[in-house]
């Protein structure tokens, strides 16, 4: 999938560990996870970290309950963005929650995250059928709140069902994409 600045490519397998590496321990960690900023939110171990990125997230099959891609500049892998399971409201709306890191900081302030929300939106809603998308950042995390803004992602106070926060001034962000 190319968008205007990076390309989108499913992750593989092989791909888990070095996700990990770039949530877990990378200058960019402590913006998103772990003491001093959210010590409601630690840091993961790689064991808490399988068990919620599923081997289904890097091998593609099971297409309705999420994947992970890898955001690549070029031929280097620069972070991965993914969207967890899809959801279909009473109404016929179908939806689902989206996350993504960053490799390091030289990646950072640079549209490259905005650009891998837009063209994982646009796939979702083209192959999917995705109409809406939810992003919960930390209110503190003012690059990442940036970055989704340009996506096209608002602030909303209208949690999905079972809708549970990773961070006490959790934000909830949402993006349409209407045919």
């Amino acid at each position: 999938m190319k968008g205007d600045l990076i390309t989108l490519r499913p992750s593989i397998p092989q791909d888990r560990r070095q996700i990990f590496e770039w949530l877990a321990h990378s200058d960019l960690t402590s913006a998103m996870l772990g003491p001093p900023n959210f010590p409601e939110n630690p840091v993961p171990t790689w064991e808490e970290y399988i068990d919620d990125y599923y081997e289904y997230f890097f091998d593609g099959s099971q297409p309705e309950s999420g994947r992970c891609f890898i955001i690549q500049l070029g031929d280097t892998a620069i972070g991965q963005v993914n969207y967890n399971n899809i959801y279909e409201e009473a109404s016929g709306l179908r939806f689902t929650e989206l996350d993504i890191w960053m490799a390091g900081s030289e990646y950072t302030h640079k549209g490259y995250g905005t650009d891998a929300l837009k063209t994982l939106c646009h796939f979702l809603h083209k192959d999917l059928g995705c109409q809406k998308f939810i992003i919960a950042p930390a209110r503190q995390n003012i690059g990442a709140v940036k970055a989704y803004q340009k996506a096209g992602f608002v602030e909303t106070t209208a949690a999905p069902p079972n809708f549970v926060p990773d961070y006490a001034d959790t934000i909830i962000m949402v993006k349409y994409i209407r045919d």
